[in-house]
């Protein structure tokens, strides 16, 4: 029972291990493989003018629990909502991982100490493990909006009001790309457009359909591939 059951949850998670994998291999390869002397930096006055807050660190890590939920939602929610953002999600990230590596754009961080408090100590870590590539367009912003507006669709009429705390996340997340200096603010619209144009375009077309049937036969094929491993375990 517990192999069944395994089994089962696995087949049920592969869509979104699938859109994990490519979302991956989008925001990472670009950072091992372009050169720093290619990065591109940019010199705005709305970024002079943000402040650096590094508290706002919460914020940005509190996005993953975000995105965690929003992975397991649609995986055991509808499957034509899981088909429309999975699919979705995927497109996008072939057309952003072109960007990370046509226009390397990168983020001057400000200079963190990590003996002056617990939020620079915080944030050396996170500006030591995670390289400046990869600014335009946010993933942060990208995934907190899909939360929301998968929550927004999703959600039952007496239920919205989930989708309205998913949005005040969504906001503090926003503002945390920010104000912590991992983005330019132009990064988080540029998130947000991606992520609605990524729905729009699996909404209104084809796409969300044959990604469904990908996902199918690949979950048919690993669940035909597991029965078969057990069956011949027990015998």
């Amino acid at each position: 029972m517990k192999k069944e059951w395994a089994r089962k949850l696995l087949v049920t998670l592969l869509p979104a291990l699938i859109t994990l994998g490519v979302n991956m291999f989008a925001y990472m390869v670009p950072k091992q493989i372009v050169s720093p002397t290619r990065y591109v930096f940019l010199d705005m006055e709305i970024d002079r003018r943000i402040p650096f807050i590094p508290w706002f660190v919460i914020f940005y890590y509190l996005a993953f629990a975000q995105w965690a939920n929003y992975f397991l939602q649609v995986s055991f929610g509808d499957k034509k909502l899981r088909n429309k953002y999975f699919s979705g999600d995927i497109v996008a990230k072939i057309v952003i991982f072109t960007i990370f590596m046509v226009w390397p754009l990168a983020v001057k961080r400000p200079a963190v100490d990590p003996n002056n408090g617990f939020w620079q100590w915080w944030l050396s870590f996170t500006f030591t493990v995670d390289n400046p590539l990869g600014a335009f367009p946010s993933i942060h912003c990208f995934y907190s909006w899909l939360a929301f507006r998968y929550s927004f669709e999703a959600e039952p009429k007496g239920r919205k009001w989930i989708s309205w705390l998913q949005l005040l996340l969504s906001l503090a997340v926003f503002a945390s790309t920010v104000l912590v200096k991992q983005h330019y603010f132009i990064d988080v619209p540029g998130g947000i457009i991606f992520a609605e144009v990524a729905i729009w375009i699996a909404g209104h077309t084809k796409l969300a359909d044959f990604g469904g049937r990908m996902f199918d036969k690949i979950c048919a094929a690993v669940s035909s591939k597991t029965e078969s491993t057990q069956s011949g375990q027990i015998n």
